[in-house]
């Protein structure tokens, strides 16, 4: 029996999110001046990837 998918691809993504968007590393990007809705471009990639997750996986035990 294969183990759900799922929650290991939902930490994934948080870890993605943390360290593209709460770390040093963020700084680092953001002190070359994008635009202004580069940030913004973060977060709608976290959210449809979270989307993405959710109706891939998200109804397994319905």
């Amino acid at each position: 029996m294969r183990a759900d998918p799922a929650p290991a691809a939902g930490v994934a993504l948080f870890l993605l999110a943390l360290f593209l968007l709460a770390t040093p590393f963020a700084r680092w990007w953001l002190s070359a001046a994008p635009p202004w809705y580069v940030p913004y471009l973060g977060w709608a990639a976290v959210i449809a990837l979270a989307a993405w997750l959710l109706e891939r996986w998200g109804r397994r035990g319905l």
